[in-house]
């Protein structure tokens, strides 16, 4: 080998170990400073869906326990209730190759928080399609029965209980902003008749099973599930864009607009909309470097 060859070599091997370091250094400086997903995953959660909920964007406010810092990573918990075959209610859910995903896209925005809550300036904004998975076949044992719930559920032997929908989570990795002490993060993806663009009517819509998105939601997480493990919740107000006003819960966001709604508490938590539980927050986790 040549003098010229061998110093290549050397100088190639060099920058690759150098990348191997500066990648497990990068890496190690990730730190989570936002957290209210559980570990392990369970079954499912709570959720809220575009189609479902006539929304176009759902979201909430973060506060960070270690602003200042750059590439955002956030995770998102989801739930999917769509079956490969059939449907959840008539319990004729199928899911013969688990394997099989569904390619999706989803775009994440993040915000600063304006004055009295409001919604701020973008601060920026990444799409990205996912490989999202089906939910499980419904259980035909009566085990779900047999345990009090409902036919067309499926059962999850980790955590022994019965579930319509399943929990899986989606990545945005390395958002090139600097974290604000407090941040407003949503999510927004479209479906055959909500979303920023409609998708309309296509194929899926005439199968029975129906079209992937529509069954898709953004997971919540309630106050019963724990605090969040970082950071926390400065308020108890949602975001969301959605031209279901009962949504809104009088917050005076005008309809079709994204912004806050009023605290989930009290009379607004207890509506047809959010049920009985104060101070639901969007499943997120956020790591940054």
């Amino acid at each position: 080998m040549s003098v010229f060859k061998r110093t290549r070599y050397l100088l190639l091997a060099s920058i690759a170990v150098a990348s191997v370091f500066a990648a497990a250094a990068s890496a190690a400086n990730a730190a989570v400073i936002y957290n209210n997903i559980p570990s392990p995953l369970p079954g499912n959660f709570a959720s809220f869906g575009n189609e479902a909920y006539s929304m176009a964007e759902f979201g909430g406010m973060v506060e960070f326990a270690a602003p200042g810092q750059k590439h955002q990573t956030v995770t998102v918990a989801m739930s999917t209730w769509a079956c490969q075959y059939g449907q959840v209610y008539p319990n004729t859910c199928e899911t013969p190759k688990p394997n099989k995903k569904a390619k999706v896209p989803v775009t994440l925005n993040v915000y600063e928080v304006g004055p009295g809550n409001t919604v701020g300036a973008k601060l920026g904004t990444t799409t990205k399609t996912f490989r999202m998975p089906y939910r499980p076949t419904r259980d035909t044992t009566g085990t779900c029965v047999g345990k009090g719930y409902e036919a067309g559920t499926w059962y999850d032997a980790t955590t022994d209980a019965c579930y319509h929908g399943m929990a899986f989570t989606i990545t945005f990795k390395k958002l090139h902003l600097e974290t604000r002490k407090k941040e407003i993060i949503s999510v927004s993806y479209n479906t055959t008749g909500h979303g920023p663009a409609p998708i309309g009517l296509t194929a899926c819509n005439s199968t029975v099973a129906g079209c992937y998105y529509d069954s898709l939601n953004v997971a919540i997480i309630e106050p019963a599930e724990g605090a969040p493990s970082a950071g926390s919740n400065p308020t108890n107000e949602l975001y969301i864009n959605t031209t279901y006003e009962e949504m809104y819960c009088g917050s005076g966001t005008p309809l079709g607009t994204f912004g806050p709604t009023a605290p989930i508490e009290g009379s607004c938590a207890s509506n047809n909309v959010y049920g009985t539980e104060a101070g639901i927050q969007p499943a997120f986790s956020v790591s940054a470097e």
